[in-house]
């Protein structure tokens, strides 16, 4: 048995799936034209429609969405690409972005199916989240397990000391208690599954409706400790 306290340092980690409550839905209209009101036209057209439906889902009594925004039609023009070098004509482009975000993620498919079937809108994402308050109460909890992750491997360090009590002196994120040697951690893992290209309504009625399985959300913790054992 030491004589004089011995002190552990070590660091805990912990990490746990969690599923996501919160879904963002990434889309863009895009048209292109021989002359600007070819692509403007249709982009106006098309995004009236889009924010037509996503107002009629917003005054739903079930209030599934949480917020929705699409952004002003940006107007462009560009000359396509020959290999010889040839100057062609110009070609016009209207597109605009925006993204609908989901408090209740069993309408996401729903959404996800009708806008697939307006001309020139492409679903580009869809990112799963966890809300602030789900995600500060997930990593309460991962931190609790890292902390116990800790203490587990500072126990193992002194079997064969023969100290027979531990106690913490110090507690900290990663990197403040050893400057200079910051593990690898970071913020939430958040994965979601492609989409399918827009498609037409004869191919949309021969098909059963989208089925998402969202993976997890990962959240993970990592801290240091240190330890005196006697």
């Amino acid at each position: 048995m030491p004589t004089n306290p011995v002190t552990i340092t070590v660091t805990g980690h912990a990490e746990r799936a969690f599923a996501p409550n919160r879904c963002v839905v990434h889309l863009n209209i895009e048209f292109d034209g021989a002359a600007r009101a070819e692509a403007a036209g249709p982009a106006a057209q098309t995004a009236t429609t889009l924010t037509e439906l996503i107002r009629t889902l917003d005054r739903e009594s079930a209030r599934p969405l949480r917020r929705w925004s699409l952004d002003q039609i940006q107007h462009s023009r560009y000359r396509p690409y020959h290999p010889d070098g040839k100057k062609l004509p110009w070609n016009y482009r209207s597109t605009a972005s925006g993204s609908v975000t989901f408090r209740n993620r069993d309408a996401v498919a729903a959404f996800v199916d009708e806008v697939s079937t307006i001309e020139g809108v492409n679903v580009t994402h869809l990112d799963w989240k966890l809300t602030r308050k789900s995600h500060d109460e997930a990593l309460a909890r991962v931190r609790d397990l890292a902390v116990r992750d800790a203490l587990a491997k500072a126990a193992g360090y002194t079997k064969g000391l023969g100290c027979t009590r531990i106690e913490a002196v110090a507690l900290a994120d990663p990197g403040m208690l050893n400057p200079g040697q910051r593990p690898d951690f970071g913020p939430p893992v958040m994965r979601a599954m492609a989409v399918s290209a827009p498609i037409g309504d004869a191919e949309r009625a021969d098909r059963p409706p989208i089925e998402l399985n969202p993976e997890p959300v990962r959240v993970r913790a990592d801290v240091e400790a240190r330890f005196e054992a006697f």
